[in-house]
């Protein structure tokens, strides 16, 4: 029988506004909450004992898998990945996407990415954790060679579950995929450089915004996903990130669009310090594009993390000729509050700036509620006051 939990208020209006992640203080009957087993299946109640949720119960909290009283076997997880795939496929995404998108896909906490014929997989669900067998075998199934898992970070430590990474299945650890007109070497091993799938629309835009001949400066650059896209279109582009590793990828990206050697430059170093020596020496760039990594993980960040966004989009305005692209994936800093400290970082570089374009993440990456919208990308026209 389905153990049941009781959720307070704040629990049952954040399950009705489509978010299936319920902390423990949410919980009115904590001790029950404390004596089941973690990964097995529990009900969602409202205090007037409306079911709300059908999910699987973690240290911290519980991840809702369905809104119906069905259960929670190996045919779900199964049929789930299998609907999730499909509903890809319907969109036109082919060789690279996103399989599977956590909540959005009714599998909470469970990541899938596909880079042709591999496959890397997070986990942040303890249930999902004791069927990953199925989550392999489906994937097989569906004509994926390889399997990649690459499951850490603050979430996989809120399901009580060790960081893992390494193959699950296959020997491939390396592939090309094509976004466009630019081809991306992807490898997971030792030396794991992925790619990230949610830029794609916004990398793709980028290339109708750059010009032949324009100097663009990526800033956080990573294996040069936008970097690539502007060189194909004749920039010239200097990419600046702390990782060496991905920085030789960038390189052998470039290599592999044929970019001529001339045409690109990548810098090892810290983004703020790199750009603030670039404006102390009066540089100046046609296309400034900023994509950092989240400046915060949690509400508790938040204060911080626009201070950082803030300092980072003036220095980017400085730098910036035409125009401005900024990012950030950052949950909890929300696009209207992002979009004001933008433009105030703008007019705090003297720089009347314009959004021309807002981009989200790529439709293989579907929101469903607060909780699943996080990237926001805004391409700005700048020009002196």
């Amino acid at each position: 029988m389905v153990k049941k939990l009781y959720v307070d208020f704040g629990g049952y209006s954040a399950i009705e506004k489509g978010n299936l992640i319920i902390p423990r203080d949410n919980i009115l009957n904590k001790e029950d909450f404390d004596s089941i087993e973690i990964g097995d299946v529990v009900d969602i109640y409202s205090k007037r004992g409306k079911f709300l949720g059908r999910g699987f119960k973690n240290p911290r909290e519980v991840r809702i898998m369905t809104l119906r009283k069905e259960e929670l076997d190996e045919n779900y997880i199964r049929e789930k990945i299998i609907k999730a795939n499909e509903y890809r496929l319907k969109l036109g995404f082919k060789d690279t996407y996103r399989m599977v998108y956590t909540q959005s896909d009714w599998l909470n906490g469970l990541v899938i990415d596909k880079y042709n014929d591999i496959a890397t997989v997070q986990i942040f669900n303890y249930g999902i954790e004791k069927m990953k067998d199925v989550v392999v075998e489906t994937l097989l199934d569906l004509g994926i060679d390889s399997i990649y898992e690459k499951s850490s970070g603050r979430n996989r430590k809120r399901a009580g579950l060790p960081e893992v990474e390494g193959i699950l299945a296959g020997e491939k650890t390396e592939t090309i995929i094509q976004e466009g007109e630019a081809k991306f070497k992807v490898r997971f091993d030792g030396q794991k450089t992925g790619f990230f799938l949610d830029q794609r629309e916004n990398r793709l835009e980028l290339e109708r915004f750059v010009k032949e001949g324009d100097r663009v400066l990526d800033i956080c650059c990573y294996t040069g996903g936008f970097s690539v896209h502007a060189a194909i279109r004749g920039a010239e582009v200097v990419g600046v990130d702390l990782s060496k590793k991905a920085l030789k990828t960038a390189e052998e990206n470039m290599e592999l669009n044929n970019i001529p050697k001339d045409k690109y430059e990548f810098i090892e170093g810290n983004a703020f310090e790199v750009m603030k020596e670039f404006i102390e020496d009066g540089e100046k760039f046609d296309v400034v594009v900023l994509d950092p990594p989240a400046f915060a993980q949690s509400k508790k960040a938040l204060k911080s993390a626009i201070r950082g966004y803030h300092m980072l989009n003036r220095f980017g305005a400085k730098l910036a000729d035409r125009l401005l692209v900024t990012c950030s994936c950052s949950q909890p800093v929300e696009p209207d509050a992002f979009k004001a400290l933008v433009i105030d970082a703008c007019l705090k570089a003297k720089k009347w700036a314009k959004i021309i374009k807002y981009g989200s993440q790529s439709p293989d990456h579907p929101i469903t509620s607060k909780g699943t919208e996080y990237l926001k990308c805004l391409f700005l026209s700048v020009e002196e006051i």
